[in-house]
């Protein structure tokens, strides 16, 4: 903590906590508010800061009701320490199956998210919450969620570029697509075949490219470097300021 600290005071830079994704971690009371503890007695601001939210194992829109509100549990769960640790917002995935496009599947999904969020929303209005797209094959349903969530201004996408990558879909049509409802940007670097979280110029995604389409399409929002090493984070924002 003390590296990342400083690494923080260097660059001007945030924090994500990772914390709090695993399920496991919830089944631990202690341990929960032995991480929030820690954190909150770093000397440091954490407004700027963001949590991501649990995602393995989750979905709301399951069949079986128990699993439904086991998910909606541990979304509020992440929700309620954002707002303990007093970040400003939560990214959630959003339990898709890529590539399974069945109408009343999707059209159970896109209920099932509009309604969490909107509960979470309205019972927690310091927070805000960014929904990541994960092995969607494009943004379609991502924008979708976006149009019926439209009236709420604390709701916004989260762009994995890396993921997007990944897709058949050009990452320019994923940016275009999604620019004006991006309020988040995961970024690391792969080899277009697997999601291997690697350092910024050491894989195969173009990152000028990256650079030249955000300022194409005016997208001024906050990058995480979704990097765990400490020597790799290094790296990586060395390599970024020079972009």
């Amino acid at each position: 903590l003390s590296e990342s600290l400083e690494l923080s005071d260097k660059y001007g830079a945030a924090f994500e906590y990772n914390d709090f994704f695993q399920p496991e971690v919830y089944c631990d009371e202690k341990e929960v508010e032995k991480r929030i503890e820690v954190y909150k007695s770093l000397p440091r601001d954490r407004s700027k800061d963001t949590l991501h939210g649990a995602f393995l194992d989750l979905s709301i829109a399951s069949k079986d009701a128990y699993i439904r509100k086991y998910s909606r549990e541990k979304m509020e769960q992440s929700v309620k320490i954002a707002v303990e640790l007093g970040v400003k917002g939560v990214i959630f995935h959003t339990g898709l199956i890529g590539g399974l496009e069945v109408e009343t599947y999707i059209g159970n999904w896109l209920q099932e998210a509009e309604s969490v969020i909107r509960c979470l929303l309205a019972k927690y209005p310091t927070i805000e919450i960014y929904m990541e797209n994960t092995f969607e094959k494009s943004p379609v349903n991502l924008l979708k969620l976006k149009e019926r969530l439209k009236d709420i201004d604390r709701f916004s996408l989260c762009l994995d570029y890396g993921h997007a990558c990944l897709t058949e879909t050009s990452e320019e049509l994923w940016v275009e697509e999604m620019a004006d409802a991006i309020g988040h940007i995961h970024l690391n670097d792969n080899d277009l075949k697997s999601d291997l979280h690697l350092v910024p110029g050491k894989g195969m995604i173009d990152m000028v490219h990256f650079k030249n389409l955000l300022d194409t399409y005016h997208i001024k929002v906050p990058v995480l470097l979704e990097i765990t090493d400490i020597d790799d984070q290094k790296q990586a924002l060395k390599y970024m300021n020079t972009l």
